[in-house]
């Protein structure tokens, strides 16, 4: 069970946080420039809930969008990768970071909710690896159990 600050009115944080889009954030910066930012906002997060809220951390609502200029599941899953690399690596090294919410899976006939974000897993084998890749180097964290 995660408990989601935004939507916690006693919460003093910065609400701009809630949602991550580089693309936004960075806009006219290249996938470096943004992946490099992606992974100071992640280790700046993780060692705020260790130091000083001393609660878990779920990094939840990222993924790439169809419609990003450049995409590709090659992309997408690299991209994926990456951020999973980051949170594995986290936890595993100081135990507050609990997991990784992808946005978005979606089931198969959910077409009419497609938006760019959405991943069906029978329809994305390789990134349907990626995340359970991720799920499975999760949950082998013997202090995660």
């Amino acid at each position: 069970m995660a408990w989601e600050l935004m939507n916690e009115p006693r919460c003093q944080v910065d609400y701009t946080g809630k949602t991550i889009n580089v693309r936004h954030m960075l806009s006219g910066q290249n996938e470096n420039a943004q992946m490099t930012f992606m992974q100071r906002w992640i280790t700046s997060h993780w060692t705020d809930s260790r130091a000083i809220i001393k609660k878990p951390l779920i990094f939840a609502e990222f993924g790439k969008s169809t419609k990003d200029p450049g995409y590709s599941i090659t992309a997408r899953n690299s991209f994926l990768s990456t951020i999973y690399s980051s949170i594995y690596n986290l936890a595993r090294n100081g135990g507050t970071l609990g997991g990784g919410l992808v946005w978005q899976l979606m089931a198969p006939g959910m077409e009419s909710y497609d938006y760019g974000y959405e991943i069906v897993l029978s329809q994305n084998p390789s990134t349907n690896v990626v995340i359970a890749e991720q799920s499975n180097k999760m949950m082998a964290l013997e202090h995660m159990i």
